[in-house]
């Protein structure tokens, strides 16, 4: 009886770490989606987004997703959604958490 509730543990921890591991992909590829078809270089050049000083730099990352202007009197607009980087670091950790421990059920004891 408690080998059938073991199984049940590691298969229901495997579902879990999936859906977190496929919830991390899609919040980085609605970042991903955003960082490649905006054209936030253009829209801060011009000053669409910021009307207060002109554009100094743009800093662009793919780990963290970031696709941020800098503006010469330190302002700073960013077209990347906020809760991107945060769902995608968080599920990729909790996933490689999930999958730790349901590795760990499956281990044999000698």
């Amino acid at each position: 009886m408690a080998t059938l509730g073991l199984m049940g543990t590691r298969r229901t921890l495997w579902v879990f770490a999936a859906l977190l591991a496929t919830t991390a992909v899609t919040a980085y590829a609605v970042g991903l989606f955003v960082w490649l078809l905006w054209e936030t270089d253009e829209v801060c050049g011009h000053q669409f987004a910021y009307d207060g000083a002109p554009l100094r730099e743009m800093r662009t990352s793919l780990l963290p997703l970031t696709n941020t202007c800098v503006f010469e009197d330190g302002a700073t607009y960013s077209d990347i959604p906020v809760w991107v980087n945060p769902v995608f670091f968080a599920s990729l950790v909790a996933a490689a958490a999930c999958a730790a421990r349901a590795a760990w059920f499956g281990r044999t004891p000698r």
